[in-house]
């Protein structure tokens, strides 16, 4: 099978060919966007029988909408701004930056403008309309040599060189287009081996029931396998040759029914359900195969093999060795994990954003007798309770409006024989902490919406930033649940209290992110070490990857200023708010409502310095009309 790849422009193109080259890889590619781009996706598939697409963007965002294969998408980065918005603040011009109106929360523009002291316009387009549009507004507003246009597909420097107006591609690393080629590679596999095992999912559980009953032409039972005759009680000598239409035994008349075409109907035979398919025969009156199994067999095979397509799809990318450190403290924490590995006991990993959380979940996960099973990773603070209710337990068909046919498993069944993570489980609301409970107590699940117990064997590892038994304290994590889920406990010190990787941390994000072409110098890392990292290892990450954006002209100064919205979020937390006296809710509703302003809205930060949940905040919200 061929990869698909649509292209933003023409030495992308080139690199992709190249780059396939290299690694043997059989690829079509096209050059276009939006909609463009879907007309080509789409001939690529009919004519071409690609099973995957590599697109960039917003074009990959739009080709995954509508395509029903998988996209793998190319990111643009802050990174791939930078070095395009500085190659235009160049021409000292203003910058118009044309972008998708989804991309709102990726790009931080205001920071780039800062660190390049350049004025950046931003247009926002939906459709290849509204580009044309705006690059036409541009041309009447300014002069062409005025102005400069940054594209992020080659249209829209057509369209701008058109009006005469120069325009600065953003364009991506060779290496991006590798990765994303190997992401397609593993995909198409995965695609094709899923594609194959739901062919023989569909062929068992809609045909391959184990009773099987046949009649001729003539209506009369042809075929009576040794499994109908187990479960209906009767020897085949008995029925064959006799007309089933006639038949007498109440289970043989249910199987008959009205003798029409139906599948999956459902009858009953004393306590016990079956389902039943029932074919005619093409080009025949009364010629039929009728095919049952018990409801329970056959959802316990459903379960059985949609757990195992799963599982493929779902495993843990980083162990021990992949954990930078020189400390002691962190030494003996990793020591104390691996220990840990070795148990089946669940595990509550408790540290600060950006720490590491899931890297040592999936770390005692490899180290683990599970290693070869799934692992699963969820976090709780990101889905809405109904929602996040049915991605953990599952669902049956028709348990609430637009519920997929045949229903879904939840993620304690696809982690079955492995490990799901819970990450953030302090937001875990209160009403599913009870079910999560039960499910660790009795080692069973049932579907939202389902009435059968499925068993499963699950070790669960959850994280949490937040002071647990705080929120025991006031009622909004039950205790029950925390004695369960912290029987064994990994703390990870902040990097505030490792200074010691602080250095060794930075050498190796630096060596990987600049592919061994930048050192940090002496000043810059006295800086680092100077500073407590609120952040912890993220923000290091994200700091290390705008020094790289700078390039060569990185300093101690220009460190600083990459520092200087963190710096600022600290003295944030210092100030002071002032309040008037009064009634206790009088003196609350002042503090939220300061508050609520000086963390400029973003709840979980204002959550997190009261002291409470976002459920709770949110309440309070509401209640004291606050926005």
């Amino acid at each position: 099978m061929a990869i698909g790849i649509i292209s933003p422009y023409p030495e992308f193109t080139a690199y992709a060919e190249q780059l396939a080259l290299q690694m043997n890889l059989p690829i079509v590619v096209r050059e276009g966007a939006l909609q463009r781009g879907l007309y080509y996706a789409n001939q690529l598939v009919e004519d071409d029988g690609v099973n995957i697409i590599i697109g960039r963007g917003a074009t990959a965002d739009f080709l995954e909408q509508k395509l029903d294969i998988p996209v793998v998408k190319i990111h643009v980065n802050n990174f791939d701004l930078l070095r395009v918005f500085k190659q235009a603040n160049e021409s000292q011009k203003p910058i118009v930056f044309i972008d998708h109106y989804e991309n709102d929360n990726i790009y931080d523009i205001s920071f780039i403008s800062e660190v390049l002291q350049a004025e950046i316009i931003v247009k926002k387009y939906q459709n290849e309309k509204d580009i044309t549009q705006h690059i036409h507004r541009i041309a009447k507003e300014f002069n062409p040599d005025e102005i400069v246009i940054v594209c992020t597909a080659q249209c829209m420097a057509r369209t701008a060189s058109h009006y005469g107006i120069e325009s600065f591609l953003v364009t991506t690393p060779r290496e991006a287009i590798g990765e994303a080629l190997m992401r397609a590679k593993e995909t198409s596999i995965l695609y094709e081996r899923e594609k194959l095992r739901q062919r023989h999912l569909e062929a068992i559980i809609s045909y391959a029931f184990d009773g099987v009953v046949a009649t001729d032409e003539e209506g009369n039972i042809s075929v009576f396998n040794e499994r109908a005759s187990q479960i209906i009680g009767i020897k085949p000598v008995d029925v064959m040759g006799r007309k089933l239409s006639l038949m007498q035994h109440p289970f043989l008349r249910k199987l008959y029914g009205n003798g029409e075409q139906g599948t999956e109907k459902l009858i009953t035979l004393g306590k016990t359900s079956y389902i039943v398919n029932r074919i005619p025969i093409e080009n025949s009156t009364n010629s039929l195969v009728i095919t049952f199994q018990e409801t329970s067999k056959v959802m316990q095979l459903e379960s059985q093999l949609r757990s195992e397509l799963h599982h493929r799809r779902f495993y843990a990318k980083y162990s021990f060795d992949n954990i930078v450190y020189q400390s002691d403290i962190m030494r003996n924490t990793i020591q104390l994990a691996k220990k840990f590995s070795e148990t089946e006991s669940n595990v509550l990993v408790i540290g600060e954003s950006g720490t590491g959380k899931e890297l040592f979940a999936q770390s005692v996960h490899q180290a683990s007798q599970r290693k070869s099973g799934p692992f699963i990773a969820i976090n709780c603070a990101a889905l809405p309770e109904s929602l996040l209710e049915s991605e953990l337990f599952g669902y049956e068909e028709g348990a609430f409006t637009g519920a997929r046919k045949g229903g879904k498993p939840g993620l304690f069944e696809m982690a079955h024989e492995g490990t799901l993570f819970l990450d953030e489980i302090g937001e875990l609301p209160i009403t599913l902490q009870a079910r999560l409970l039960r499910v660790l107590q009795e080692k069973e699940v049932m579907r939202v919406g389902g009435e059968r117990i499925i068993p499963i064997n699950v070790r669960i590892i959850a994280a949490t930033n937040r002071d647990l038994k705080k929120s025991i304290k006031i009622n909004e994590f039950r205790e029950d649940l925390y004695f369960r889920l912290s029987v064994l406990q990994i703390k990870i010190p902040p990097l505030r209290e490792r200074k010691q990787d602080i250095l060794p941390l930075t050498q190796e994000l630096m060596s990987q992110k600049s592919h061994g072409q930048l050192q940090v110098d002496k000043e810059i890392k006295t800086t680092f070490l100077n500073y407590d990292w609120p952040g912890n290892v993220r923000e290091l990450e994200n700091v290390i990857e705008r020094i790289i954006a700078v390039g060569p002209t990185s300093s101690l100064e220009m460190t600083k200023l990459l520092l200087e919205d963190q710096m600022e979020y600290g003295d944030l937390e210092a100030q002071k708010i002032e309040v008037k006296l009064g009634t206790l809710k009088d003196m609350e509703e002042q503090i939220v409502h300061s508050l609520y302003h000086l963390y400029e809205g973003n709840k979980q930060e204002l959550a997190d310095a009261l002291g409470v949940s976002r459920t709770t905040l949110w309440k309070k919200i509401k209640e004291m009309n606050v926005i």
